[in-house]
């Protein structure tokens, strides 16, 4: 992904990745689960640096990049998602029954944002229905953030929603999901803006690329808040900070992250004639795209 720039911790991150998610350890802060955009390399993604920003913020953390394959060929864009929403129920499962008292936040940009609320609120609809939401006790017991950008199941007007859209996405959330959801608004921020080609069915490519600068500090603010009240109420953590252990890497409507280093990806192309028509798109559509025309669509990023 040309034009995002984010610290050099954030391709460091991939590093030991499938260990992470495998370990058993209770993290003495917050474990912080991220699911990267589609192409972005093995690790946290652009999303990381937030990552490791809160884990300096609170003392103990553990920042897991989800290993998943964040892919739109090879395996297809369907697979990806559900091997993605497998590896992060997985992750959170273990995690929840190895640490009850443990305090989680999931963090999902593009096709990881999508694969975060199938995970959280169950399949978002059609081809992406297979997935049975996380159990509600470990969401209300666990999880004290969960902060997406650029999701293309994005439906707009929910409680959850920030931004500035008022379209959905591409693979627009159904009902049942959404209801689950929304018991999370609490906890729970998507954020979309206007032109995003994925979450709003836009044409600008360059606004699914800003959300790490435009609300990072936000962000980090948001989950660090988060993160302390849930100590406050429920205990069982510190809120001390200082430094934390990153093994790979409502808030309000703007804001800036302070970012250095360049990261790649880009999220989950899709045909530009989609993209203009306002439909809602369903995955047989979008996966018929031929790979000849990546190129294509990479050339927005």
């Amino acid at each position: 992904m040309r034009g995002i720039t984010t610290t050099c911790l954030a391709l460091l991150a991939g590093a030991g990745a499938a260990g992470a998610q495998n370990s058993t350890a209770c993290a003495e802060g917050l474990y912080i689960v991220v699911a990267r955009g589609t192409f972005e390399a093995k690790g946290a993604g652009v999303t990381g640096v937030l990552a490791n920003n809160v884990a300096g913020q609170v003392k103990g953390s553990t920042v897991v990049p989800l290993d998943y394959p964040a892919s739109f060929a090879n395996p297809d864009y369907i697979t990806s998602v559900s091997d993605g929403v497998a590896a992060m129920q997985g992750v959170l499962g273990k995690y929840t029954a190895d640490c009850p008292d443990g305090k989680v936040a999931v963090m999902g940009y593009s096709q990881g944002a999508q694969v975060s609320m199938d995970t959280i609120c169950g399949g978002s609809g059609g081809t992406f229905d297979s997935a049975a939401p996380l159990a509600a006790n470990k969401v209300e017991n666990n999880l004290v953030a969960i902060v997406l950008f650029g999701d293309p199941t994005h439906r707009a007007n929910t409680t959850y929603d920030k931004g500035t859209s008022i379209n959905n996405g591409a693979f627009q959330r159904g009902d049942a999901s959404v209801q689950v959801c929304t018991k999370y608004a609490d906890r729970l921020v998507s954020y979309c803006d206007t032109g995003d080609v994925y979450c709003d069915l836009g044409a600008d490519g360059k606004v699914h690329r800003s959300y790490v600068q435009k609300y990072g500090d936000d962000t980090v603010k948001y989950i660090v808040a988060k993160y302390n009240a849930a100590v406050k109420n429920g205990g069982g953590n510190s809120t001390a900070i200082g430094t934390a252990t990153a093994t790979t890497a409502a808030p309000t409507t703007s804001g800036s992250a302070t970012v250095s280093g360049t990261a790649r990806g880009t999220a989950a192309p899709l045909p530009t004639t989609v993209a203009a028509s306002g439909p809602v798109v369903r995955a047989s559509l979008y996966l018929g795209v031929p790979l000849a025309m990546l190129a294509m669509f990479q050339a927005l990023w």
